[in-house]
C-alpha cells in the first residue's frame, strides 16, 4: 500500500477459496526488530482492549450506582461521552437519564 491511510485489514472475504500454507522451520530474518515477523494489526487489535476496558469500568460505576449496566458508548470514547454514560447527579442537569444519551458528531 501507499501508506497506513490507505491499509484496509484483511476480512474472512479476503482468503482465497485454496489456501496452502507451510512454514519455516528455523528461518532467521536479521532484518526485523526484535526476530519480529509482523507488525501490521496488533496496534489496532490493542487498541480495541482500551475502549472495552473502559467500556467495563462505566459498567461498574453503572452498577455501584445501582443503574441498569446496559448502555451505549460510541467511539471514540471521549472524556465526556464516558462522564454521561457514567451517569449519576452530576450529569442530572444536562439529559433525563430514562432516555439513551447519545453525542452528537460534529465533523
Amino acid at each position: 500500500t501507499a501508506g497506513p491511510g490507505t491499509y484496509k485489514i484483511p476480512t474472512a472475504n479476503d482468503i482465497p477459496l485454496e489456501f496452502n500454507v507451510t512454514l519455516l522451520h528455523n528461518a532467521p530474518n536479521p532484518r526485523a526488530v526484535a526476530s519480529s515477523k509482523a507488525v501490521g494489526e496488533p496496534p489496532f487489535l490493542l487498541a480495541n482492549s482500551v475502549f472495552f476496558a473502559i467500556k467495563d469500568a462505566v459498567v461498574a460505576t453503572r452498577a455501584a450506582q445501582g443503574l441498569n449496566v446496559d448502555f451505549t458508548l460510541d467511539s471514540p470514547a471521549t472524556p465526556e461521552r464516558v462522564r454521561m454514560a457514567c451517569d449519576g447527579a452530576l450529569v442530572k442537569p444536562f439529559y433525563d437519564s430514562d432516555e439513551c444519551y447519545r453525542a452528537k458528531l460534529t465533523c
